[in-house]
């Protein structure tokens, strides 16, 4: 046998290995999150018509601009860097633009934390 190492078991599928997840923790220094909550605070004043909460997501709704959808992508990008259990993803339809943050089983806590610093 050659090659590299060996491993066990399919790479797909319902038998595939199972990756750890993501640790619930952002990693910006304590001057950074305050500077990022800003941030938040400003986006949702300047470019959401609407924050829907549930347990494990929320979306903003954002206005009906360019500039409010880009500035929602770029924030929520940088916001999957530094806080990678959050699930970030755009919603684009006919008659809306949303921004989701959505996290897994076990990280609520830390997303009612984040919709209360967004309604803040």
């Amino acid at each position: 046998m050659t090659g590299g190492p060996v491993t066990s078991g399919p790479a797909y599928g319902p038998e595939r290995q199972t990756v750890d997840p993501v640790p619930v923790a952002c990693t910006l220094e304590a001057e950074s999150r305050t500077d990022r909550g800003e941030e938040w605070r400003a986006l949702v004043a300047s470019s959401a018509v609407a924050v829907d909460a549930g347990t494990n997501s929320v979306r903003l709704v954002l206005r009906d601009s360019d500039d409010a959808l880009l500035a929602a992508a770029s924030l929520g990008a940088r916001e999957k860097q530094c806080c990678a259990f959050f699930d970030v993803t755009i919603e684009i339809g006919l008659q809306h633009r949303a921004l989701c943050l959505s996290v897994p089983p076990g990280a609520e806590e830390a997303l009612a934390a984040f919709v209360a610093l967004l309604r803040s």
